[in-house]
């Protein structure tokens, strides 16, 4: 249905160097948008405070406001945050572009896909795409430049991964005079109770904020597969439904990764013992490619793929790029993608299904976490993100089992299928 809106969404008289020789009618905006976040089109807060479950559409209801204002309002300069920068290619620039197209905008755009650097050409706004890494020296802080005016938003995409520090120092970026309000958006998925994002607006807040709280029960255009998981899930895991499908704050558990050491990694691929490679498909869930090298009884993890939403091509398109994944470097993958698997060796590459044994999560997890295991934050950004997120579960009595979760779990499902030969007898004892 959303497709019958696309040719009457937008109106686009003759384009013409003059700004006011263009016409952008946007009367259909709201059969694009989520009710919960329409009208965050036009608050001017300065803070506005996003949480969420997984499906609930606010990383998209971001983008979407974003493209809206960036068209319709001049003055505007976007700073986009996450905690790793390469993060954004698959995520907030690829939404960005996407609606900009959908909309039928890109007469009007400079988009700079390998410097990931968005312009309006009629009204100069500016997007730049950040790591909150670049942000840690306080001389890089001060490198952020537009062309035309001053910073006025910042958009923070998965807040719960920055630290308080940081926010502070993106918030100081905010400041002197401007022909917008300054604002910043922060878009995430509550885990934790204890999280300085709690703190500082939910239980005692200080500064004047726009709360939206939203779940997959909120996204109209949630797909009725996905939908059905997350039905299904508050049947089967109360506990979990509640954090992961309606954003709660709250504690799955216990840390089930007590031997991870973040750091970059200091060594090449042919400086370890043996490279192992992992695959997770997945298309709603991330689709993840993990490279994990063994060296002197450690293990460390140095690349990764993960996107979500593309197809099997797009992703080989994309590892193609990004060099991930070599034509002849095995890799273990999901046996339950058979199709998947196929397609990914027609284009020549040595995938192999994993076999899955009886038991075999539990002893999988059992090798990752009895070694020391180095991950490197910014070359395998969803991994880390992930371990940070594991948990031993809690059952309906609040004992803790076995069972490692995750609010993701595709990059370490991956980094299980990549280990598994290591599991036969002969391998490391563990």
């Amino acid at each position: 249905m959303r497709k019958l809106f696309a040719l009457a969404l937008l109106a686009l008289a003759l384009a013409a160097p003059a700004e006011s020789a263009v016409h952008v009618e946007f009367k259909t905006l709201p059969a694009w948008m989520n009710d919960k976040f329409y009208a965050s089109c036009w608050d001017r807060n300065r803070f506005n405070v996003w949480i969420g479950g997984a499906g609930s559409g606010k990383s998209v209801g971001a983008a979407q406001r974003y493209v809206y204002r960036l068209t319709a309002e001049s003055g505007h300069n976007l700073l986009v945050i996450r905690k790793v920068g390469v993060s954004h290619r698959y995520s907030t620039f690829a939404s960005l572009v996407y609606w900009i197209y959908t909309w039928h905008l890109d007469s009007l755009y400079e988009i700079n896909d390998s410097t990931m650097h968005i312009r309006n050409k009629l009204n100069g706004n500016e997007v730049i795409f950040r790591g909150m890494n670049d942000f840690r020296a306080r001389e890089r802080a001060k490198s952020v430049t537009f062309k035309s005016g001053p910073l006025t938003d910042i958009w923070i995409e998965e807040a719960s991964e920055l630290e308080t520090e940081d926010f502070e120092q993106l918030n100081l970026r905010l400041r002197g005079t401007a022909p917008q309000p300054f604002q910043m958006t922060l878009t995430f998925n509550p885990i934790n109770v204890d999280h300085w994002l709690k703190v500082k607006f939910f239980d005692n807040p200080r500064e004047s904020a726009t709360i939206i709280h939203s779940t997959y029960l909120d996204n109209r255009f949630i797909d009725d597969d996905y939908r059905a998981q997350f039905d299904a899930l508050k049947i089967t895991d109360p506990i979990m439904y509640d954090v992961y499908a309606l954003g709660k704050w709250g504690q799955l558990g216990e840390k089930a990764f007590t031997n991870i050491v973040f750091e970059n990694c200091r060594y090449a691929v042919a400086d370890f013992d043996k490279v192992l490679y992992g695959q997770d498909f997945g298309f709603n869930h991330y689709n993840a490619i993990e490279g994990l090298g063994l060296k002197d009884g450690e293990i460390y993890s140095f690349s990764e793929l993960y996107v979500r939403q593309k197809t099997n091509a797009e992703i080989i398109q994309a590892n193609e790029r990004e060099h991930v994944l070599a034509h002849d470097q095995r890799c273990r993958a999901d046996s339950a993608e058979p199709k998947s698997i196929t397609e990914w060796t027609s284009s020549g590459y040595c995938i192999e299904p994993a076999k899955k044994g009886p038991d075999s999560v539990q002893a999988q997890f059992g090798y990752l976490r009895a070694h020391r295991w180095h991950i490197d934050p910014e070359k395998c950004p969803g991994l880390a993100a992930e371990v940070r997120g594991a948990n031993y579960k809690k059952d309906r009595n609040g004992k803790l089992t076995e069972e490692i979760v995750s609010f993701h779990d595709d990059a370490l499902a991956a980094c299980r299928y990549a280990i598994e030969e290591e599991l036969t007898p002969g391998a490391w004892a563990w």
